[in-house]
């Protein structure tokens, strides 16, 4: 149950979960800052160019927790016990065995999810569309977004065509980069 409540955010579409998290920072938010007195939340995050960015981060980052905590309870739970065990006859404590055999083991699980988090990133667009639709004064218009813009709404097709096709040739460096390092840490392991 814990799992599925963590997982919920990732199946909830991305402009549905914009909406939602629009409603929290514009009204939630400001009327709590309202009530208890705390500035940081008397404006809505959504009008200020800085907090707006954070806004969005909080969104992805809540979307995408979810995914990630599902990849390193599969890391954590392929431990060999038998490698734990040995461990602990051997006169391992505690933290020794979290720093020199579990975290170890580990670092797979977090190669994959830096990488999908970067590649993710790159690509986000149906929550800072819904979230902020780019402002305050477009500072919050990411790649994905700024592409968009450039070719369906500025109508220069070949401008947003060059910038997808470099975008593409990002998260595809970051694939390589994820895939050489997974089957390096593989080997070594």
């Amino acid at each position: 149950f814990f799992r599925a409540g963590f997982f919920t955010p990732n199946l909830i579409g991305g402009v549905v979960l914009g909406f939602i998290w629009e409603f929290i920072f514009s009204r939630v938010l400001v009327n709590f800052g309202s009530v208890t007195g705390l500035k940081i939340f008397k404006t809505s995050w959504l009008s200020d160019p800085t907090k707006a960015f954070w806004a969005l981060v909080i969104v992805t980052a809540w979307q995408l927790s979810g995914y990630m905590m599902l990849i390193y309870v599969a890391g954590f739970t392929s431990l060999p016990q038998d490698v734990l065990e040995a461990a602990a006859i051997e006169g391992c404590n505690a933290t020794q065995s979290v720093f020199r055999i579990i975290l170890p083991l580990m670092v797979p699980s977090f190669v994959i999810c830096v990488f999908l988090t970067l590649q993710r990133c790159f690509m986000v667009y149906d929550i800072n569309l819904s979230l902020t639709k780019g402002g305050p004064y477009n500072s919050t218009v990411l790649i994905a977004m700024h592409v968009y813009q450039k070719a369906f709404l500025s109508h220069q097709y070949g401008v947003g065509q060059a910038e997808a096709f470099i975008l593409f040739i990002m998260v595809a460096a970051i694939s390589g980069l994820q895939l050489y390092f997974s089957k390096k840490l593989e080997v070594e392991s």
